[in-house]
């Protein structure tokens, strides 16, 4: 049976900003991109590169619209089909400039807490409450829950980050309270000693939220999925809502490669282009060319690489480095 493998590595880009870096101390990396195909992923406005990927591994990226972030992730953390109109509440640090606010996703080391969210939420759920919102905890963020649908679309943030502030801001009928709501929150996050102890510790203050991934969860058609592993809310819920469950997030590609059963999809991490390159690549390639796996793919935020069994014996393709994909 073919066994296509495709892994997720989310906040993870291998292209440098500085064209003359240097790239070259990722040879198994740069060998699968030269013998596949590299690829620029596109960036979309009301999903994240990571659902996206999620959603374009499991060939669901034409349904997009039936599984809103929020709804979905409230899928993962109850293991039952949410009621009511859900969104993300994510905590950001903004950087105000002359024309546009830069909007910096928390990830890594300066990603919130669960002792930091703890100590903010009954902070905002006092203030969210009047507004006819429900505040409940989802990992490094929020999710909110309105009992009536909300005439409302936004965007995400890694969108909001490379756009105008004009093309950003929520729209619709609705819209006007969310954006007050965002100011408000920001209000709250002034001088909180949540940021006194972040900032301690190195990380960007917390001083705003940024409200996305509304909707309400619709009635889906029952689909295959291929096995699934990762501990990602996005992934986990979308199984969860076709009667299946994602496994746990594979340690390495040797612990995951034990398991192969068939087509597969896993969301991994990787704190480093060393990491993923020892701890996972090396072995994937191996496992590619003693045909293991029949199809590697592999999404990083902003670039895909995909290599096909045969395509590792065509030993005439030179390597390429991640310094020279954006020329491919």
């Amino acid at each position: 049976m073919p066994t296509p493998l495709t892994i997720i590595v989310p906040d993870l880009n291998p292209v440098p900003g500085d064209p003359g870096a240097d790239t070259s101390h990722w040879p198994t990396l740069a060998r699968l991109a030269g013998r596949g195909s590299v690829a620029p992923r596109v960036l979309d406005a009301r999903a994240d590169s990571l659902h996206t990927a999620v959603l374009d591994a499991l060939n669901l990226r034409s349904a997009a619209e039936k599984y809103p972030s929020a709804a979905v992730m409230r899928t993962a953390s109850t293991n039952e089909r949410p009621a009511g109109f859900w969104l993300r509440m994510q905590p950001m640090h903004f950087i105000a400039g002359l024309d546009r606010i830069t909007t910096v996703v928390l990830r890594g080391a300066g990603r919130m807490t669960a002792a930091e969210r703890s100590s903010l939420d009954p902070v905002f759920a006092e203030h969210l409450q009047p507004a006819g919102l429900e505040l409940h905890a989802a990992d490094d963020e929020w999710l909110l829950r309105s009992a009536s649908p909300l005439n409302l679309q936004t965007v995400t943030p890694e969108f909001a980050a490379a756009n105008p502030l004009a093309e950003i801001l929520p729209r619709g009928a609705d819209a006007g309270p969310i954006r007050r709501l965002m100011t408000e929150m920001q209000m709250l996050l002034h001088e909180h000693p949540v940021n006194a102890r972040r900032e301690a510790r190195g990380a960007p203050p917390i001083n705003a939220v940024w409200v996305h991934g509304e909707g309400i969860l619709s009635d889906l058609s029952s689909v295959s999925l291929p096995a699934g592993y990762g501990e990602d809310p996005f992934l986990r819920g979308i199984y969860r809502l076709h009667d299946q469950v994602a496994g746990a997030k594979p340690a390495d590609a040797k612990s995951l490669l034990a398991q192969l059963r068939g087509p597969t999809v896993a969301v991994i991490d990787a704190p480093d282009l060393d990491a993923l390159e020892s701890q996972w690549l090396a072995p994937l390639a191996r496992a590619l060319l003693s045909g293991a796996i029949s199809k590697l793919t592999l999404m990083f935020d902003a670039w895909q690489v995909s290599v096909e069994r045969a395509d590792m014996f065509k030993l005439w393709r030179r390597e390429r480095r991640p310094v020279e994909w954006a020329a491919c």
